[in-house]
């Protein structure tokens, strides 16, 4: 897990004091610089992006991009 320096809009993303679950997708970033979060793959129920403090929040590192099965690998 990195630091929140490296936050941006689409960074999947954990709380600090809660790195469990599905991580939640930063969607926006708000007037006073906090990030609005998106946590409906793990609490539908919210229904709603939450408001956080950039540096109380975690990236997801051990996601990447070939998860998805959106690029196959191509030999140069």
């Amino acid at each position: 897990m990195s630091a929140s320096t490296n936050i941006g809009i689409g960074s999947r993303v954990y709380m600090q004091i809660c790195i469990a679950g599905e991580p939640g997708c930063v969607m926006a970033f708000d007037k006073k610089g906090r990030a609005l979060v998106d946590w409906s793959f793990d609490m539908p129920e919210l229904n709603r992006w939450t408001s956080h403090d950039p540096s109380s929040l975690v990236v997801d590192e051990s996601f990447s991009v070939r998860q998805l099965d959106l690029f196959e690998e191509v030999a140069a």
